[in-house]
């Protein structure tokens, strides 16, 4: 077999395997009639040339040359020649050139095919990373509310009658004595508005000092029981006692 410099890979072997195709022209019926009455009939049998369609496109183009003899010459498409293959002696010639597999059979038949190259699967894209959402800062704790200061306890003192004065200086409507029984119920207030009040018996002043703008709270007995007083100051403390002339 013969290979021009054009071709990358042609090869021939002596097999019988492949697919036919189609026959243009029957190698029987291009030498059946030797028309040009020549004295050499084998010579116009080797002038019938039949063209072999390829799969690439290409041709091959075979001619007798001589009893049980054949050739190929492989044509491109452009008209170049590619190669060329031979089948002598009752064996086919095998070639191969760029996945393109032809065999000359003995009897001057091509058979051809392709090989199957499976299309290139495309690489699938590489996933783009998820942009990480940018920390947020954590929120400044909130002070510990201050804890309000316990409101002071007003001054107590425990009257002579068994109840139970409490004292604050600083009313809303100024100066403020509350008397309560010991269980904390209120029996009377003294106050700017309400200088004097009277419990069973039992009378409850607030004073006002002359010249001093101060107040004092008094006590007085009830009269049956001789009439004594006692005075607190605004602070709960006992600053006098008075004890009335029995008769």
């Amino acid at each position: 077999m013969l290979l021009n410099r054009r071709s990358r890979v042609l090869r021939t072997a002596a097999v019988a395997t492949g697919t036919s195709v189609a026959l243009l022209l029957p190698a029987a019926a291009a030498f059946a009639d030797d028309a040009s009455g020549s004295g050499d009939p084998g010579a116009a049998v080797r002038e019938q040339v039949s063209g072999w369609p390829l799969p690439d496109g290409s041709t091959a183009q075979v001619r007798q040359t001589g009893e049980g003899s054949y050739s190929a010459d492989i044509v491109g498409r452009d008209g170049v020649l590619i190669g060329s293959l031979s089948s002598t002696g009752g064996r086919p010639a095998y070639a191969e050139n760029n996945g393109l597999h032809i065999v000359l059979q003995p009897d001057g038949t091509v058979s051809s095919w392709m090989d199957q190259v499976p299309a290139p699967v495309p690489p699938k894209p590489e996933p783009k990373p998820e942009p990480k959402p940018a920390p947020q800062p954590k929120p400044a704790p909130k002070p510990a509310p201050k804890p309000k200061p316990a409101p002071r306890a007003l001054p107590k003192a425990k009257l002579a009658d068994g109840t139970v004065a409490t004292f604050a200086k600083h009313g809303k409507n100024g100066p403020r004595v509350q008397v309560s029984l010991v269980n904390g119920k209120r029996v009377a207030t003294v106050d700017p508005k309400h200088l004097t009040v009277q419990h069973r018996g039992w009378t409850y002043k607030l004073a006002v000092q002359p010249g001093k703008q101060q107040y004092r709270f008094v006590v007085v007995d009830t009269p049956k029981r001789g009439g004594n007083s006692w005075v607190y100051d605004l602070n709960g403390k006992l600053v006098a006692t008075y004890h009335a002339q029995k008769r």
